[in-house]
């Protein structure tokens, strides 16, 4: 799978397919809305090419979290410190 460098850190171009946030209600505060594939690649099927952040203005703290959660098989919550 194609791979982008998010605030330092590797990432695959596509929501892992374990991710509980793609089973969760879509609203406001909810997991997808922090999260580096989310906020810094476009939707698949997206012409214009629009993201939220470029892959380089992600935090890398929160980077380096979700890194972390991905690879300990998305058990609880990121964290996400402010």
């Amino acid at each position: 799978m194609d791979k982008v460098v998010i605030g330092g850190y590797e990432f695959d171009r596509e929501c892992p397919k374990g991710c509980p946030g793609r089973d969760e209600y879509f609203g406001q505060g909810g997991l997808c809305h922090r999260c580096p594939i989310f906020n810094c690649l476009p939707s698949p099927g997206d012409d214009d090419g629009f993201v939220l952040l470029r892959p380089d203005e992600y935090r890398s703290d929160w980077a380096k979290a979700w890194r972390k959660w991905f690879d300990g098989g998305m058990e609880g919550l990121p964290s996400l410190l402010l």
